[in-house]
């Protein structure tokens, strides 16, 4: 039986999307001393008035899942946008467009309960991300 508080992470991450579609997650993972960068592309389908919002919800699904792929089921993420905290948090109304992505990220969330979201930064990572998506379309 593994030990789980020897796996215990911290995770920030930033995200950007472009209007294509085209998505970057950009996750600083956090292990006692060491940390390292996760890079994973995704894409989002949403009109233009809600892809941030989509993003949103898909930038930290496609985060769970790379954690769950990497064995790191146990730790804190802090999520950059209090937004998509308080639509978890209050089970608040969305429009029709948004309910896969949410219910996607729900059910990710679920398979690791011994993940807990809380506020925090990763502003320089929505950077990084917002420079390779650039970097890509020219």
């Amino acid at each position: 039986m593994r030990h789980t508080s020897f796996h215990r992470v911290l995770v920030e991450y930033g995200y950007a999307a472009a209007a294509t579609g085209n998505a970057v997650l950009i996750a600083r993972i956090r292990r006692g001393r060491s940390a390292q960068l996760l890079r994973v592309p995704f894409s989002i389908a949403a009109p233009e008035e809600w892809a941030e919002r989509a993003a949103a919800y898909a930038a930290l699904q496609v985060l769970i899942e790379a954690l769950r792929s990497f064995g790191r089921t146990n730790g804190k993420i802090a999520v950059p946008d209090p937004e998509l905290l308080d639509d978890l948090r209050e089970h608040r109304a969305l429009p029709a467009i948004l309910h896969r992505p949410y219910i996607h990220l729900v059910c990710s969330l679920r398979t690791m309960p011994g993940l807990e979201l809380d506020a925090g930064g990763g502003g320089d990572l929505s950077e990084l991300a917002r420079a390779e998506l650039s970097r890509i379309a020219a």
